[in-house]
């Protein structure tokens, strides 16, 4: 009983072998057959017997059953045979076909020995040129021959480097043609999806000109070469090429992994949000361009698992970062990451079907294409959420705080602007009825603060403008240099703090601005205003004008160094500091950065301004109330200088001996109009003593200029010495006439107030 027991054990677990069918049949009922349920494989490792070896009786034995469905086997190093026996049943004339259906194949061979002996039928294959198929087709299909015994062995050879999947079955020509139009069927639904949502990016580019639609574009056009290649219907279009479709396939499967990742950046904007995580996703999606050119030149030179590991380690990559960005509650970062997740899972089922893990023709041909579909379209509803009408609530609520915000700034503008009018009134009436120079001095001091206080109402004035985009109207073109001098004096105007601000132009003569000449004033007013020093250091501002002139466009790089230590390098905050300043760069459509280099920080701007060249009369000329007065010996300096100078209309003189010199600017009240003094470093004088005998002949609006060629001297040590300027001797040509106008402003600016030109730092005999 026990034995009896054990041998009904042994047919249990054996009954499916022992119920296999062990011959393929075709008849009148029966329009296909699965030859993966009756035939049986058997694997040559060193790839070195030949089919006569094979067919013996000795090998038939060690063929073991298939017994499934689709024969999935993975990466399999060497041939495949495959064996099974074949009857054809059919009353008509029925023409048979066996088709098997197996993508990335490389080779194929196919023996019929009953009528052929030891003779190859048929090589096919990826690695062979599509002009090899008797029948054109995606699939490989070979015809039975109509001379064929009713049974016959029929012999499959199979040999790829790439994971082996395969779906034999034998059919009749009208259903192969069913089967094939079923297929086309699918694939253009998936095509069409594909094409509506390129269709709608390719508008939405061209609309808003983001990149992130284009890129989104390419990976819509990536899918659908990856799913044709997959399905081999790429190869016909090269029919003498070997391997074209695992070079395409490679190819399309890299680039939509490298589109992905940018797109991934371009979505969730990472450079704001995630600036480390940024430049990682730079790198992998540089690294998958550069594998998608190497896997498509040599395919066979590197391992498909390569491929695989490259792109399952990306999709974790970027899965980590959908978590984090919805962790951080990105902006639709909730799309991104249900892509991310339905990507992930897919392709891994996928990959798990194509290493024959998980045995499944169905998902094996379909289920990479879908998956990536539904990605793309969960991509899609993110996009159309960015844009909808439905977030018009979220706009609404944006475009009342804007307005609010602009109200409010009006506002207090109109409130203080009331009040500024008052005090400058009161401060007017005081300052002519005061008699003392106490008096005087805190009269000035506060009508300083008042100008600082009508200059910020200026600012908000401006913020407003810019905010409901009506900057204020230029009606004529303005002298770029006048423009620099305007706002160099009014920076002297609302000073404060005695500070030392030196400013430097190059290549800005002849240059009037025709747009924004305001804005641009303002922008140069608040860098001098913003960065000042409250200590004794200087402020340089350099504004240069390059020579590059498009359509009227000319780029203007203004440089200011070195920074205060409380400017912030980021402008995170609404205030009338970097944001006002960044607000003005950006509405001027330029570009701000702030450096540092050897331990000194610096901003440059560049500005792109509408401007043109006109040659322009001399600005001195036309400043004809202030006398020019040069002392010193006569060298090639002054000389130089003489020469600068000889085209104006100003009254020029010449002194050699200080002594003529005093006594030409004896009685300071009786001098008809001011003085511009150019004190030359030159003929043995000392300038500080110089300075001492001149002061008290200067009348408030006499200005002057000290011209050294002594390369220690400083602007701060020059102004200490008592000096309104310093000009190098090198600087002759390019900056006496503009040192010597903004002078002259300065001047009529001392003129009119009751402001003493002295500076305090000044030491007086």
């Amino acid at each position: 009983m026990l034995y009896r027991f054990i041998l009904l054990f042994l047919l249990c677990i054996s009954n499916t072998a022992w119920s296999t069918n062990t011959i393929a049949i075709i008849d009148d009922t029966n329009s296909s057959f699965n030859i993966n349920k009756s035939g049986s494989y058997f694997i040559d490792e060193d790839q070195a017997l030949p089919f006569r070896t094979i067919a013996s009786d000795e090998y038939t034995k060690r063929f073991r059953p298939i017994n499934r469905g689709y024969l999935q086997l993975g990466l399999v190093k060497g041939n495949i045979w495959i064996r099974t026996d074949v009857a054809i049943r059919t009353t008509n004339s029925t023409p048979i076909l066996l088709e098997i259906n197996s993508p990335r194949l490389q080779y194929l061979d196919i023996y019929l020995p009953n009528l052929y002996e030891n003779q190859i039928q048929a090589e096919l294959g990826g690695a062979r040129p599509y002009n090899n198929k008797e029948i054109k087709a995606p699939n490989y299909i070979f015809s039975i021959p109509a001379n064929s015994p009713p049974v016959f062995t029929l012999y499959i050879k199979l040999s790829s480097n790439l994971p082996i999947n395969a779906q034999i079955e034998l059919k009749t020509l009208s259903q192969l043609s069913q089967d094939t139009q079923k297929s086309l069927i699918f694939t253009g639904i998936l095509i069409g999806i594909l094409l509506t949502l390129l269709i709608c990016n390719t508008f939405f580019f061209v609309k808003t000109s983001h990149p992130m639609y284009l890129i989104y574009c390419t990976l819509l056009i990536g899918i659908a070469v990856l799913h044709l290649a997959l399905h081999d219907q790429i190869s016909q279009l090269f029919p003498n090429q070997t391997n074209i479709q695992e070079r395409i396939y490679n190819l399309a499967a890299l680039s939509c992994l490298c589109a992905i990742v940018f797109f991934s950046r371009l979505y969730l904007d990472t450079k704001e949000y995630l600036p480390k995580l940024d430049k990682v996703l730079i790198t992998i999606g540089s690294i998958n361009g550069l594998f998608a050119i190497i896997f498509t030149i040599s395919p066979e030179k590197i391992n498909i698992a390569a491929l695989s590991l490259i792109v399952v380690s990306t999709l974790i990559i970027l899965t980590v970062h959908a978590v984090i960005a919805f962790m951080k509650n990105i902006p639709f970062s909730g799309y991104y990451l249900v892509a991310r997740l339905t990507l992930l899972c897919g392709h891994f089922a996928w990959l798990m079907s194509a290493y024959g893990v998980i045995p499944s023709a169905l998902l094996f041909e379909w289920g990479l294409t879908i998956t990536i579909i539904i990605e793309a379209m969960i991509h899609f509803s993110g996009m159309i959420a960015q844009t909808t009408p439905l977030l018009q609530r979220h706009s609404k609520k944006s475009k009342q705080a804007q307005t609010e915000i602009t109200d409010l700034l009006s506002d207090i503008s109109n409130r203080l602007r009331r009040q500024i009018n008052i005090l400058g009134g009161t401060l007017s009436h005081l300052e002519q009825a005061a008699t003392s120079n106490d008096t005087r001095l805190f009269l000035t001091s506060s009508l300083t603060a008042n100008n600082n206080l009508k200059n910020l109402i200026e600012r908000i004035d401006l913020i407003s403008d810019i905010k409901e985009h009506t900057p204020p109207d230029q009606p004529y073109p303005l002298s770029l240099n006048q423009l620099i001098d305007n706002a160099y004096n009014n920076v002297q105007r609302l000073d404060q703090d005695n500070t030392q601000i030196e400013l430097n132009t190059y290549k800005t003569d002849q240059v009037e601005i025709l747009q924004n000449a305001s804005i641009v004033q303002h922008l140069i007013e608040s860098l001098a205003q913003e960065f000042k020093h409250f200590t004794d250091q200087t402020l340089t501002i350099n504004i240069t004008r390059h020579e590059i002139n498009r359509d009227g466009v000319t780029l203007l790089e203004l440089s200011c160094f070195p920074l205060p230590t409380q400017v912030r390098t980021t402008a995170t905050s609404f205030d009338l500091g970097m944001h006002y300043i960044s607000l003005l760069v950006q509405h001027l459509e330029g570009e701000i950065q702030i450096s540092e280099n050897d331990r000194m920080r610096s901003v440059n701007i560049q500005l792109p301004i509408r401007a043109h060249i006109r040659p322009l009369s001399n600005d001195i000329s036309q400043q004809h109330h202030f006398d020019i007065i040069l002392f010193g010996q006569e060298d090639s300096d002054l000389q130089k200088s003489l020469t600068i100078l000889q085209s104006h209309t100003n009254k020029i003189e010449h002194f050699t001996t200080l002594e003529s010199l005093l006594e030409y600017l004896e009685q300071p009240a009786k001098r008809e109009s001011g003085s511009i003094i150019l004190v030359f470093d030159n003929g043995g004088h000392i300038p500080h003593i110089t300075q001492q005998r001149l002061l008290p002949l200067m009348r408030h609006e006499d200005q002057c200029l000290l011209i050294s060629n002594n390369v220690k001297m400083s602007l701060d040590y020059a102004k200490k010495l008592g000096f309104d300027e310093l000009l190098a001797c090198s600087e002759l040509e390019s900056h006496l006439e503009q040192r010597i106008s903004r002078l002259i402003q300065k001047g009529d600016r001392l003129k009119n107030t009751s402001l003493s030109r002295i500076n305090p730092l000044r030491i007086t005999p």
